[in-house]
């Protein structure tokens, strides 16, 4: 190998390392706020959180969870929802739930723009912590990401942690 392709595959290297380095996953777990009703507008880690008939509960209620003490969950059989959205692409990863009663039900949607992309739901099929994987949703590029909890008497459970990542660099992606 010549110096010169050796210079090459360096820099070419160090290109993707250092684009590497800005990408990443988080982890949102609803820190940060108090126990009690929802903000209807949260920020956490760079992404927008917009909520309708949630609620935020403590460990007193619901023990700690797998990414700290906070859990989201709907309001007892009012229909909840929680939109997280970004100006900059990203990948929906997984899910971690706590099922405390009967078997709820989250149902999941990601869109890019106005577009639906993909959606699936998750059922749990026993009270447990639980992670879900992304299915129909792994991989895909979204810049929004809706997620509706079940509480209800067919089952009841706490969203305690939602994994995002950085979208791979594409087209439309940059």
């Amino acid at each position: 190998m010549t110096a010169r392709i050796r210079r090459h595959a360096g820099a070419a290297a160090l290109m993707l390392w250092t684009g590497a380095a800005g990408a990443g996953s988080v982890s949102l777990g609803f820190e940060g706020y108090g126990a009690g009703a929802a903000p209807t507008d949260m920020v956490e880690d760079g992404f927008r959180l917009v909520t309708r008939n949630l609620v935020i509960s403590g460990p007193g209620k619901s023990g700690d969870g797998t990414d700290g003490p906070h859990e989201i969950e709907g309001g007892m059989g009012a229909p909840g929802a929680l939109a997280i959205l970004r100006d900059a692409p990203f990948t929906f990863v997984s899910l971690d739930w706590q099922a405390e009663a009967g078997t709820p039900v989250i149902r999941a949607e990601g869109y890019l723009g106005p577009h639906l992309v993909a959606r699936e739901q998750f059922t749990a099929r026993q009270p447990s912590y639980m992670t879900f994987e992304a299915g129909a949703l792994a991989g895909q590029v979204i810049d929004r990401l809706i997620l509706y909890p079940q509480r209800d008497g067919a089952g009841m459970g706490a969203l305690d942690r939602v994994i995002l990542d950085t979208a791979p660099e594409g087209p439309g992606t940059s």
